[in-house]
């Protein structure tokens, strides 16, 4: 939604899958140094020019506020340099070949607005964006409008909301009813029949997030290996897919998708085998099985709450006792759920997954976030390899290895990706896009 009202400097498209600038129109990979050129012309929303110096005091907020999420993605971020209004150097520790993914999604605000507003620049939604903000209630509208004077192409639509409709039969019966246009995370078992409605159709697309479980080692009984590939053998992700999705979905054998630079064919996912899981928690020093608490933020992605419980009865069988807790999104996301590191076990999806690297460095690598706790030294020092490694083969293989570390460590059980279904009226022109995006500006309505 925010990127209606704010833009990143580059942004990722698909088919083929590559990086493009947005308020960057070109860069330069220097070794250590990334060096953007920015785009000349733009303003933002109040008329202030964009300059450099946005972009700086941007991500140095990202770096140094504490309430920020953001700042792990330019740890190694140890310079910033305005050359002039339109150029831009960071200055890193190390070389960085997979900078771009650390820029992307990370949008520019304005610095003379934080000059005028200071600790209420929030209040005040100036971005550069295609539209402007109108207003936003907490669990309400998100409205927003066409912003006229864009650098780009004008949006058609002039005005645009967002309404959060966490039940998915109230979704669905809003998009029947024509008091919504688009929707997300329609359910498998509606597809057909919304199919079939004349003003209404169903919009399919692979989509890039990857779902999985996290067991994180800081916590018992998951500190211990034998008790996380007993994890591993508890799951049937293929039941799962089959039951729940009825087959929309595409069962992962590794850490990743075969979409994603790095994916490894030869990985295998450990089979489903209850028995072995329940022999390994007695090897473990659990022969009469653990009890454990499964942590996910129902209404988030499609279908969690029967996911969770499926694999709740799935792994009472290999020998865990699970008992379900849903949190708030903001509670479970936040610094007392999974950012914090608060939490032993629990269902995530990572979405807009173009790079192993992502995945592997916020969730896997020593220090970055608190997100799993898993550290081992090994791991570590093929992501910094691989992280300066400009030839984009030898990367890949670099990546193959530190999968073949995870699977064999596995402080995760990985699930599947899905594929993502939309609904829309069929008055609407739009296309899905894989890494679950919906962009207003590449919206058009047909009379």
């Amino acid at each position: 939604m925010w990127q209606h009202l704010f833009e990143p400097l580059v942004e990722v498209v698909y088919k083929p899958v590559r990086y493009t600038g947005v308020l960057a129109e070109s860069w330069e990979f220097q070794g250590s140094k990334w060096v953007f050129h920015l785009r000349k012309g733009i303003r933002f929303h109040d008329g202030t020019p964009f300059t450099s110096k946005d972009v700086i005091f941007s991500i140095n907020r990202m770096r140094t506020d504490k309430n920020s999420l953001q700042g792990e993605n330019f740890k190694d971020v140890i310079e910033m340099q305005a050359q002039d209004d339109h150029t831009v150097v960071f200055v890193l520790k190390q070389p960085n070949a997979v900078f771009l993914d650390r820029v992307q999604n990370r949008f520019i605000v304005s610095k003379a607005a934080a000059d005028k507003y200071g600790d209420e620049m929030d209040q005040h939604e100036i971005g550069t964006g295609p539209y402007k903000f109108v207003s936003f209630q907490r669990g309400g509208n998100f409205v927003m409008t066409r912003n006229d004077d864009y650098w780009g192409a004008r949006a058609e639509i002039k005005e645009v909301i967002f309404r959060k409709v966490t039940e998915e039969a109230a979704r669905v019966a809003a998009l029947e009813a024509g008091q919504a246009d688009v929707i997300n995370n329609v359910p498998v078992h509606d597809a057909p029949r919304l199919a079939r409605n004349p003003r209404v159709r169903v919009e399919k697309v692979e989509g890039l997030r990857m779902f999985f479980l996290a067991l994180s080692p800081a916590f018992k009984p998951f500190d211990n290996k034998l008790v996380r590939q007993a994890a591993n053998y508890s799951v049937d992700a293929r039941a799962i897919v089959k039951n729940i999705f009825e087959g929309g979905g595409f069962v992962l054998n590794g850490p990743l998708g075969p979409n994603v630079i790095g994916y490894d064919p030869n990985h295998k996912r450990y089979p489903y085998d209850p028995k072995k899981a329940r022999d390994l928690l007695a090897k473990a020093g659990y022969p009469g099985g653990v009890d454990v608490k499964l942590y996910f933020s129902a209404g988030r992605f499609a279908q969690d709450r029967e996911v969770c419980q499926v694999v709740a009865a799935q792994m009472e069988k290999g020998g865990f006792r699970i008992e379900l807790i849903s949190q708030e999104w903001a509670i479970f996301w936040g610094p007392s759920g999974v950012n914090g590191g608060k939490l032993p076990l629990y269902y995530i999806g990572r979405g807009s997954l173009v790079d192993a690297d992502t995945l592997y460095d916020q969730y896997f690598r020593t220090g970055t976030t608190k997100r799993l706790s898993y550290s081992n030294p090994e791991f570590d020092k093929l992501i910094e390899e691989e992280q300066g490694t400009a030839d984009p083969k030898k990367r890949i293989s670099l990546l193959q290895q530190a999968g073949k570390i995870l699977m064999e460590d596995v402080p995760f059980v990985p699930l599947f990706n899905l594929a993502d279904l939309y609904g829309a009226a069929r008055n609407v022109a739009w296309s899905a896009r894989p890494d679950e995006k919906i962009f207003s500006w590449a919206m058009k309505v047909k009379s």
